[in-house]
């Protein structure tokens, strides 16, 4: 993908991450720009501790807007929008009218509200909207994609997700309760901050036929969203449990696949992999420790700008609804108590 000119809408951790790696990536004669609406977000370092030798637009040699309707005006070959979830679609769609390739940081929006329309547009106009899901670019998580097309693993008969983490120490530099997580205006809330594994689980299975959801604001912090879930995928033949909670003080990330050939386990703690093929008679560990978030990142960039082909735009966009089509029937089930089937659009 050829890009010259690139802008950048909301500058918050995650969109200077985004900046700093396409800023590596790309040929330092690429102009980049930025709309950022608050500007409350200071220069971070790769860590996400705040540089104070410095400012973004001085840091990146940005060029700032005062409105997006300016910024779009200066007909960017690219957008990478990195705003509060909620307000990710009003971007994308001013993007696509203009037909603008769109890069989004996780997830495409808070709903699927102009879904259909959107994607109408994309596809009419040739475009590329990529939603970033980096950890498909783990070389572990993507190995485990491996078995289960080459069906090593055999018939899948269970699977488990898990996610816990600590919403009030991801960003020191801000009070955790105006982070776009914990607002539900600002499209927050377990369900779509940890999307993750929602969309590795569409990744590796399809999209479900039915979910069952059950889950809360259950920590002792009042909040508008809920913080932790569990929720049942239902396929035709097996079910997926996947727990999510970003109010517990203990971190983990860890998933287990089992089939009738044999089962997989990775974990974030260490960075371990264990392969268990019945009919051999060891288990494979494989082990990483040193892999850094960034390197998924660096991954997935560098796949975008390289690999990328518009003959897949279809896949791509359809990647983008179906973990929002996933959450949306999973807030559903938690209103009703009971199952609800998953449907994305047209």
């Amino acid at each position: 993908m050829e890009i010259n000119k690139i802008l950048f809408v909301g500058l918050g951790g995650a969109g200077q991450r985004h900046l700093r790696i396409f800023r590596d990536l790309l040929p330092p004669e690429t102009e980049f720009s930025a709309f950022r609406a608050i500007k409350k977000t200071p220069l971070l370092k790769s860590d996400f501790s705040i540089d104070i030798d410095s400012t973004v637009e001085k840091q990146f040699d940005l060029k700032l807007f005062d409105s997006l309707e300016e910024a779009f005006d200066k007909n960017p070959d690219l957008v990478v929008i990195s705003t509060p979830t909620s307000l990710h679609y009003e971007v994308a769609r001013m993007a696509a009218e203009r037909s603008i390739d769109i890069f989004i940081e996780k997830p495409f929006s808070h709903n699927l509200d102009g879904f259909d329309e959107f994607k109408d547009i994309v596809l009419k106009n040739n475009l590329i909207c990529f939603v970033s899901f980096q950890r498909r670019f783990h070389p572990y998580l993507s190995k485990i994609k491996e078995l289960i097309e080459t069906e090593k693993l055999g018939k899948i008969i269970t699977a488990n997700f898990n996610v816990g983490s600590y919403v009030p120490a991801w960003h020191p530099y801000e009070d955790f309760k105006e982070l776009y997580a914990c607002r539900s205006d600002l499209g927050g809330g377990v369900l779509l901050t940890e999307i993750h594994e929602i969309d590795l689980c569409y990744w590796y299975f399809g999209l479900p036929d039915y979910v069952y959801c059950a889950g809360g604001n259950y920590s002792d912090v009042k909040l508008d969203v809920e913080d932790t879930i569990h929720l049942t995928l239902k396929y035709s033949n097996f079910a997926v449990l996947v727990n999510l909670c970003f109010m517990q003080k203990h971190n983990r990330r860890d998933l287990y696949i089992a089939g009738t050939r044999g089962y997989v386990e990775w974990s974030m703690e260490g960075n371990n992999l264990i392969l268990n093929n019945y009919s051999k008679s060891k288990k494979e560990i494989l082990a990483d420790p040193e892999l850094t978030n960034d390197a998924m990142f660096y991954s997935q960039n560098s796949h975008f700008l390289n690999k990328l082909n518009r003959s897949d735009n279809k896949t791509y966009i359809e990647i983008a609804g179906a973990s929002l089509a996933i959450v949306e029937a999973a807030k559903e089930s938690m209103a009703k108590g009971d199952d609800v089937q998953v449907i994305l659009g047209q």
